[in-house]
């Protein structure tokens, strides 16, 4: 494991931004890590305006923490480059706020859900309300697709870091071959687990009015301190765009762990983060 993660944080100058630095630092401090800060702009004028915004934000930060964190700003596109940052730098995680969905953006995906789906990264979303001073309990909502598999990988090394204990949720409805592929990829995500020394539990809900309801009302009646979900645009949900965009927006105000499972897949497994 790398004994020195890398946390990416896009940086926009805004309060939601400036959250998902508290939470990248917190990482850092728990980890031995660094934070690096990018800002991405159109223009040459706009990478000279963004160094006056990242003095005053470097003024604002405590002593210990300035030496934590790197500052730099690129000409460029948002997703393309953001994604591209994230695999040369080796980030551990993209540790990103978000401003949640407006418009059609509920309906096609917020900018966050582009980002996830252009690149091979994991991602930690934060709506800006919670820290992550304390990881004891990981809500992972698992379905029978193998590609909701890929972040139980991701979900392990932060429980592991963490000593926390990872919830594995499903539900049932009856359906055998649903249930005969559920059975055997938890039975791989059990082994993995089990194999790194990872506390875990298996917990199968009422799907009810609809499984994020009731998966909501789990991870407050557990007392979650992190989502864990996967990205992909089809399996056992109807609109995956839909439902990952109500775990980034989740009312518990939950960080979400999150990595697009389908680029991992295409790739031929991306290789897991070096360490959180």
């Amino acid at each position: 494991m790398n004994q020195n993660p890398l946390y990416l944080v896009p940086c926009d100058f805004t309060p939601v931004s400036e959250s998902a630095l508290r939470l990248g630092l917190d990482l850092a401090k728990a980890n031995d890590g660094r934070v690096v800060l990018l800002h991405v702009v159109k223009s040459q004028s706009e990478k000279r305006e963004a160094q006056f915004k990242y003095n005053d934000l470097m003024a604002a930060q405590a002593e210990d923490e300035k030496s934590l964190i790197t500052t730099k700003t690129i000409i460029g596109d948002l997703f393309e480059d953001m994604s591209k940052a994230g695999e040369l730098l080796d980030a551990a995680l993209i540790v990103m706020g978000t401003h949640g969905a407006r418009g059609m953006q509920k309906i096609f995906g917020s900018n966050a859900v582009k980002m996830i789906s252009n690149s091979e990264s994991p991602f930690l979303i934060t709506q800006g309300k919670k820290s992550v001073d304390k990881i004891k309990t990981i809500v992972m909502p698992f379905s029978y697709d193998k590609k909701s598999i890929q972040i139980a990988t991701f979900a392990a090394k932060i429980a592991k870091k963490f000593n926390a204990s990872i919830h594995l949720v499903g539900y049932s409805d009856g359906d055998d071959i649903h249930q005969n592929h559920t059975r055997t990829n938890r039975i791989v995500v059990q082994n993995h687990l089990e194999e790194n020394n990872v506390d875990y539990k298996m917990e199968s809900i009422d799907k009810g009015a609809g499984f994020e309801k009731s998966l909501m009302k789990y991870a407050a009646d557990v007392d979650a301190d992190l989502i864990a979900a996967g990205y992909y645009k089809d399996g056992v949900f109807t609109n995956p765009n839909s439902f990952i965009q109500a775990m980034i927006e989740n009312e518990l105000h939950l960080p979400l762990l999150t990595v697009n499972a389908e680029g991992l897949t295409t790739s031929g497994g991306a290789s897991v983060a070096s360490g959180y």
